[in-house]
C-alpha cells in the first residue's frame, strides 16, 4: 500500500495520487482540505466559494484522508486581508501538525510514502524506522538558491523589502536545514525539471537520487491557433499567476513605463498582486489587474491573448507556460524557469534574459512590431503540449518509481 502526502490537493500532487491508482496500487492521499467531503469543513469550504483548484479529479473519496480544520482557518486569515507574517506563522503551525499526522499512519500495510519539500520531515523519520520507502517530490528550487536571489533583489531594490522578508532571511537557514534532512532521508526525489534538481545538486545534496519528471499540460484545445487578436487592435499580453518578486513583476513594470506602449499594447494581469505596497502597480497606463479569478477564466484569458509574458527569476517549472502552449500562446519567459525546456526560441516563443528590463522591454517590442510572426507560432506552441500531456507524466513517474523501488 502507498500513501502520498500534500498540504494542498494541488493539481500536480493529485496526479501523482492518479499514476499510481490507475496502475492499480492501493493508493492513500493524505491532505488537508477539499470542497468534496461530506463533513463541516468541505461545507464550509464550499459555502466561502474557496475550492479553487482544490477539487479532486480522478480520485475517489474512499481513497483520500484529509486534517482541514488548519487549512481552513488559515484561509479564512487570508480572507481578512494581507499579512504575510501572520500567514507565515500559521501555515508553519498547520504544517507541522499535518506532518506529524500522516507520521502517525507511517506502519504497515503502507510500504511506501510519497512527500512533498517542506511537508514531510516527520513522515519520513517514521516510514524510516517502520522500514518504508520514501520518495522526494521537488516542485522548486532549492530553498537557499531561492532565498539568497530575493536578497539579492532586495540589496538591489531597497523598497522591495518588507517586515516578512527580514522574517524569511532570519528563519533561512533553519527552513533550509528542515528541507536538506528531508532530502537525505530520501530514497528517490523526483524534481519537476532539470533545472529544479540541478539546484538541489548544487547545494551539495546527492545528484545521484534525484530524477526529472517534468509536468505536463492540460489536453490542447486546437481553436487556440486561431486564437488571439489576429492582428487587430492592441498587442494583447497576458500575466497569470502571482504578480511577485520572485516571478520578476517589478521588471515588467519598469520595462513597461520604459518602454510606453501606449494604445499599441495591453498586458492583463490574472492573480494576486504580491508586490510591496511601496511598488506602485495600478498606475500603469495600459496595464489591467483582475485579480484571482477562476482557472476556467485563465485558459480563456490565454487562448485569446497574443503572448504569456512570464519573466521569471526562478520557478521550479512554471505550469503557466504549459497551460499556454495547451491554448496555442507563444510565451516570453527566461532561462530561470524549468519549463523554458519547452520553448525554441523564434518557433513558439522567446527567451530572455532572467533579471533585465532591457532584454524585457525588447521582446515585448518584438511582438508589437512583427505580430505576423508571433501569431505563426502558435501551431509550434499548440503541438509542444500535445507531446507531453499530463498521463504522460503519470506513465514516467510510474516507471521512474517502479524501477528505482525495484533496485533498493
Amino acid at each position: 500500500m502507498l500513501a502520498v502526502s500534500h498540504i494542498i490537493p494541488a493539481p500536480f500532487a493529485q496526479h501523482v495520487v492518479r499514476a499510481f491508482l490507475e496502475s492499480g496500487v492501493d493508493t492513500r492521499f493524505f491532505t488537508t482540505l477539499t470542497p468534496d467531503g461530506r463533513d463541516a469543513a468541505a461545507w464550509l469550504l464550499r459555502r466561502l466559494k474557496l475550492g479553487g483548484t482544490r477539487r479532486l479529479t480522478g480520485i475517489p473519496g474512499t481513497a483520500t484522508a484529509t486534517l482541514p480544520w488548519w487549512e481552513l482557518l488559515r484561509l479564512g486569515i487570508g480572507r481578512l486581508g494581507r499579512n504575510d507574517i501572520l500567514n507565515d506563522r500559521v501555515f508553519h503551525w498547520g504544517r507541522d501538525r499535518f506532518d506529524q499526522w500522516v507520521a502517525g499512519h507511517m506502519r504497515p500495510p503502507y510500504s511506501l510514502v510519497y512527500g512533498y519539500e517542506t511537508g514531510c520531515l516527520n513522515t519520513f523519520r517514521a516510514a524510516r524506522n517502520a522500514g518504508l520507502r520514501t520518495v522526494y517530490d521537488l516542485p522548486s528550487p532549492e530553498h537557499d538558491y531561492v532565498e539568497n536571489l530575493l536578497e539579492q533583489e532586495n540589496e538591489k531594490f531597497p523598497e522591495l523589502r518588507t517586515p516578512a522578508r527580514r522574517r524569511f532571511r532570519a528563519l533561512q537557514a533553519e527552513r533550509t536545514a528542515w528541507r536538506h534532512e528531508e532530502f537525505r532521508l530520501a530514497d528517490l526525489v523526483i524534481a519537476n525539471s532539470a533545472y529544479t534538481g540541478s539546484t538541489w545538486a548544487n547545494a551539495g545534496l546527492d545528484g545521484r537520487k534525484i530524477v526529472s519528471v517534468p509536468y505536463g499540460a492540460p489536453a490542447p484545445d486546437p481553436s487556440g491557433v486561431d486564437g488571439g487578436s489576429s492582428g487587430l487592435g492592441p498587442l494583447r499580453l497576458v500575466w497569470a499567476g502571482t504578480f511577485s518578486v520572485r516571478k520578476g513583476a517589478h521588471y515588467l513594470l519598469d520595462a513597461w513605463r520604459q518602454w510606453k506602449p501606449g494604445p499599441r499594447a495591453q498586458l492583463d494581469v490574472y492573480g494576486t498582486v504580491g508586490l510591496p505596497a511601496s511598488i506602485p502597480v495600478r498606475e500603469t497606463e495600459g496595464i489591467h489587474f483582475h485579480g484571482p479569478v477562476p482557472h476556467d477564466t485563465v485558459l480563456d484569458a490565454l487562448k485569446s491573448a497574443d503572448a504569456l509574458v512570464f519573466p521569471t527569476l526562478c520557478d521550479g517549472f512554471g505550469m503557466v507556460v504549459n497551460e499556454a502552449l495547451s491554448r496555442g500562446l507563444p510565451v516570453v519567459t527566461t532561462g530561470r524557469a524549468g519549463a523554458a525546456e519547452l520553448i525554441r526560441a523564434g518557433e513558439n516563443g522567446l527567451l530572455i534574459e532572467h533579471g533585465s528590463a532591457a532584454a524585457l522591454g525588447e521582446a515585448l517590442e518584438w511582438c508589437a512590431a512583427h505580430r505576423a510572426e508571433l501569431r505563426a507560432m502558435r501551431p509550434a506552441a499548440l503541438a509542444t503540449a500535445a507531446a507531453w500531456q499530463w498521463k504522460d507524466y503519470r506513465a514516467r513517474l510510474r516507471e521512474v518509481v517502479a524501477r528505482a523501488t525495484a533496485c533498493n
